[in-house]
């Protein structure tokens, strides 16, 4: 949910929760004001601290909750906005919140049970079916996501949320149903002037036919297998409905979200579009959440698209089902963007123990490049090397390293 909105209700809450509350006593928290200054903070806290009302003192630990989502503190806006539904149970803005909060953190299913209370005690609320379709989507739940799509279009008709219904529809295999909310989606945004959303909307009415290409093949689920994927333009579009018939006919989660990782392969390797592929993955991790090598695949791709505090995640998933080379050596990585050159170390190593292999050399590599340990560097990317990888990047590091020809070198 688009985080001003999120703001506004939140600044609601502060006036709707407490029925004695006036307006000089939401100040403290008030978002419509700089919440980034330290007497922000500090004023907030002394009110929080200061406030016995059960209900406005859910509205403070919400708005400070919000503020510590902005700023990344995930921990700390968790214990506020679990402090509030402590003391006011019944609070749809703190329970929005929360499910917000729990969706950014992967935790589909607490968010799912928050939005539910919030529907009971707000069923005419478009924004907590549009966040219930988010987290449905994402655990599993393709079919509940987009009953939530129809309801939050029948409750506030928008753009955004044809193109949204779309989405949804197009992950059932109702193609008629997303076509004509994309045309319709791009007919509205056209007239009103948007054109980052006609162009989206636009773009989506093209992925419906990638998607649809195999609808009439009945072989084509056969076909979503690797070898059948070559870099021929032609073959290539096809595979993605070959698969998508695949994910379609497939009658369990496990085999759906084979399917999805297969097409996924198609959108990474072949069209270079990461983010279509993280979404492939993610939908793949909801289907077959017991799937450690599922959450690796998901970790690399957050990778790719520049989302290491996400990648650690799936990572630390992946381990916790199935301690492998690969799972430690992607977390390495993760850990290394998050300036954790210590654990990356550590993962690094422990993953080259189990089995030698390239990625965790690369990172050892670059962990004591950093440090300017040369000789070290020299030795873990020429190892890298030695296990296969071809990276222009690792040449062209070993060449400023003093290794002019790295295929001699390996021979040594």
């Amino acid at each position: 949910m688009n985080r001003f909105v999120r703001a506004q209700l939140a600044c609601a809450g502060l006036m709707l929760l407490g029925a004695a509350a006036h307006a000089d006593d939401t100040e403290a928290c008030d978002l419509h004001q700089d919440f980034t200054q330290p007497q922000w903070r500090l004023a907030c806290d002394t009110a929080i601290a200061q406030e016995a009302d059960p209900g406005k003192r859910a509205a403070f630990l919400q708005a400070r909750a919000y503020v510590a989502v902005e700023q990344y503190r995930y921990e700390d806006a968790l214990g506020d906005l679990n402090g509030a539904l402590a003391a006011y149970p019944d609070c749809a803005d703190c329970l929005h919140e929360r499910a917000y909060l729990n969706s950014e953190l992967g935790e589909f299913a607490a968010a799912i049970v928050d939005l539910d209370h919030e529907i009971r005690l707000q069923p005419e609320r478009a924004a907590a079916y549009r966040e219930r379709a988010f987290a449905r989507a994402f655990n599993g739940d393709l079919a509940g996501a987009y009953q939530d799509r129809v309801r939050s279009q029948e409750l506030e008709s928008s753009t955004s949320a044809l193109q949204a219904r779309g989405d949804a529809a197009l992950w059932l295999g109702r193609f008629d149903d997303a076509a004509a909310d994309f045309a319709q989606a791009e007919k509205l945004a056209r007239d009103a002037g948007d054109e980052q959303a006609r162009a989206h909307a636009a773009a989506s009415r093209e992925e419906v036919a990638l998607w649809r290409a195999s609808a009439t093949d009945k072989k084509a689920a056969g076909r979503c297998v690797m070898r059948e994927l070559t870099g021929d333009g032609r073959t290539a579009k096809r595979f993605i409905g070959d698969c998508t018939q695949a994910f379609l006919l497939a009658k369990d989660g496990a085999a759906k979200a084979e399917a999805l990782t297969t097409r996924a392969t198609f959108w990474a390797v072949f069209d270079g579009d990461w983010d279509r592929a993280t979404l492939d993955s993610r939908v793949a991790v909801g289907l077959d959440p017991g799937n450690a090598n599922l959450h690796v695949n998901l970790g690399f791709n957050y990778l790719q698209t520049s989302h290491s505090w996400a990648a650690r995640r799936e990572f630390d998933r992946a381990i916790a089902l199935q301690r492998s080379c690969l799972a430690l050596a992607g977390r390495a990585q993760a850990r290394a963007n998050l300036d954790d050159p210590d654990g990356a170390f550590a993962d690094a190593r422990a993953s080259f123990e189990m089995e030698a292999n390239p990625l965790a050399l690369w990172v050892l590599g670059d962990l004591v490049y950093e440090k300017g340990d040369k000789d070290g560097a020299r030795k873990f990317y020429l190892g890298a090397y030695k296990a296969g990888s071809r990276d222009d990047r690792l040449i062209a590091r070993l060449k400023e390293l003093g290794v002019d020809d790295p295929a001699k070198a390996a021979l040594e």
